[in-house]
Order: structure tokens, then sequence, then C-alpha cells
């Protein structure tokens, strides 16, 4: 009976760290699925956990072609972040709401019996 195994790791190489996308169009293309995640958290809708978006750091320039693109998905991640503090203080008060009606409706923890004998 053999069991298959996993092949190794290469060295230096983490098998956890993402790879680092091989073209701009595959660069733009996952920002832009990171983006889409990032609208899905706000909208509460949980994404799936993924690893974080790594940057290209040897394709050189962005070709021209790729310039508008790139400069919409900047505008729609300066919005999500514009968006962030107000979610936070959204969650925050929810939690104190929330704080607020567990204090008022649970009664406070007390002894169940004690012992006179002591």
């Amino acid at each position: 009976m053999s069991t298959a195994h996993a092949p190794a790791p290469l060295p230096g190489h983490d098998p956890v760290a993402p790879r680092r996308p091989v073209s701009w169009r595959e660069a733009l293309d996952r920002l832009e699925e990171h983006a889409d995640r990032a609208e899905q958290l706000i909208r509460g809708k949980a994404g799936v956990e993924e690893l974080p978006w790594q940057p290209p750091t040897d394709l050189g320039p962005i070709p021209d072609e790729f310039v508008p693109r790139a400069r919409q998905l900047l505008a729609r991640q300066q919005q999500l972040m514009a968006a962030i503090p107000a979610l936070l203080v959204d969650k925050n008060q929810q939690r104190r709401w929330a704080d607020r009606a567990a204090g008022a409706t649970s009664t406070p923890a007390h002894p169940v019996y004690l012992d006179v004998t002591a």
C-alpha cells in the first residue's frame, strides 16, 4: 500500500505566501478581486479568507493601456477606505447598545449557596 505525499516546498519558497502577479493585467485583476471582497464585507456579507494582495515588483512601469483601469481601481479603493470610519462607529454603537441591552435584561451573578459551616 503506497501513500501519496505532497511535494516538498522549494527552498526559499513559502507555500502560504501569495504568488506575485506575472503581468499587469493579472495584478489589476487581483486588486479588483480584493476590492470586490472589501465591498462584500462592507455590505455585511462574509467573504472568503484569502492571502493579502502583493504588489508587483518586477513588472516595470504600468503600460499606458492599463493606466485608466488602475486609476479607476485607485478611486474605488479610496471610496472603500473612506467608508471604513463610519462602519467602525456604527459597529461600536451597535456593540454599546447590545451591552446595555444585555445588562438590562440579565440578572447579576450572585452566589447560589453559602457555606455557613466554615
